[in-house]
């Protein structure tokens, strides 16, 4: 009498499957950091349009950072905080990150 033997294999698919995850996340953050730009950009005071012109998304892996401001926008981080003349534009970069957030990150998935 013979003896039949099966063999079952496992091959281990985790570091594919995570690596797809990280790349999902990866396209909903750059999504995500468009649409705070696309939406912070609207909501800026504008006098000559260098402070939406100046709005910028930084891209790294697992991270986004919206930014304005720098050496040909000096007064972004005054206007984002203060603005007497145009007091509905004061956080624009802030009120444009609580809308994308409110959609939840599913939304961008």
């Amino acid at each position: 009498m013979e003896l039949q033997t099966t063999t079952i294999e496992f091959k281990d698919n985790s570091a594919k499957v995570l690596q797809e995850e990280e790349k999902r996340i990866n396209e909903a953050l750059s999504s995500m950091g468009d649409s705070i730009l696309n939406l912070a950009q609207m909501y800026a005071p504008v006098l000559t349009g260098a402070l939406r012109a100046d709005g910028r998304v930084v891209k790294e892996p697992n991270s986004v950072t919206v930014r304005f401001g720098g050496f040909s926008v000096p007064y972004a981080r005054r206007r984002h905080y203060e603005n007497n003349k145009h007091p509905d534009t004061k956080y624009y970069l802030e009120r444009a990150g609580n809308q994308v957030a409110r959609k939840g990150v599913q939304f961008y998935l």
